[in-house]
């Protein structure tokens, strides 16, 4: 019985990281962006409508008033852009909408004018942390989020070239002695088309492609693709792989 439920717990658990691609990922971000947006206009209402009887010295409140409209905003146009991953089945069938794009961008450009004034308004308001501090806290909030959401696809990038460039997967590598040693029976290697030989180092690729180390090392001195699929031996390609990509 206790073997029946671990290979049910088991067989559970294949199919459910078998379920996870990119697509259903993208889906979910969809979906948290959108619950975020809410969030913030909900929190946003909620403390103008605790300091309502508040008479702040400074813009903080329209602050908060222009955020609730770019929150809006930023919501919808995401959503009309990204609302085809939920119809489609495959990421490469996705089709750009320029002209939402061309409107997400001016609403991203409105947005990052909106938190430098509102930098500065709160710049301006001196005793706001100590007269004011619901208000004062939540544009601070908002305005390091906003801040950090611009910077941080900057970072992003930088560190996955980083990654892309310095971080190799461990290929598997085997010493060659008979046929019985390759799976599909091919043994030849295509790079430099010799045979195997006894003794020799095989190295396999995530692709399940394989050739003699020497060659292949060599090979990944021009390109880190294998030579036969052309697809990347770097584990990160994954994240836009689907499952319609067949060797």
């Amino acid at each position: 019985m206790a073997d029946i439920a671990r290979n049910t717990g088991n067989s559970r658990q294949r199919s459910f990281l078998d379920s996870i691609n990119a697509l259903s990922c993208i889906r979910f971000l969809v979906i948290s962006d959108i619950v975020y947006q809410s969030v913030k206009i909900m929190v946003s209402g909620v403390v103008l409508f605790l300091t309502r009887n508040q008479a702040v010295d400074s813009y903080l409140k329209v602050f908060l008033i222009g955020y609730i409209v770019i929150c809006g905003a930023k919501g919808i146009t995401f959503f009309s852009k990204n609302k085809a991953f939920f119809r489609i089945e495959r990421i490469p069938d996705f089709e750009d909408n320029n002209d939402i794009a061309i409107i997400s961008n001016l609403v991203e450009g409105c947005s990052l004018f909106w938190y430098i004034l509102g930098f500065h308004w709160i710049q301006q308001c001196n005793d706001c942390k100590t007269n004011y501090p619901l208000i004062y806290y939540t544009c601070f909030t908002w305005l390091f989020l906003g801040f950090a959401a611009f910077i941080a696809p900057l970072l992003a990038i930088v560190l996955l070239l980083v990654l892309v460039t310095y971080i190799k997967p461990k290929l598997q590598t085997i010493i060659y002695r008979n046929e019985g040693d390759i799976p599909d029976g091919n043994t030849r290697c295509v790079i430099c088309y010799e045979n195997y030989r006894s003794g020799t180092n095989i190295k396999f690729l995530p692709c399940d492609h394989h050739f003699h180390s020497e060659c292949i090392d060599e090979w990944f001195h021009v390109r880190d693709s294998c030579p036969l699929c052309k697809k990347s031996i770097n584990i990160l390609y994954d994240l836009i792989e689907t499952t319609d990509n067949t060797v």
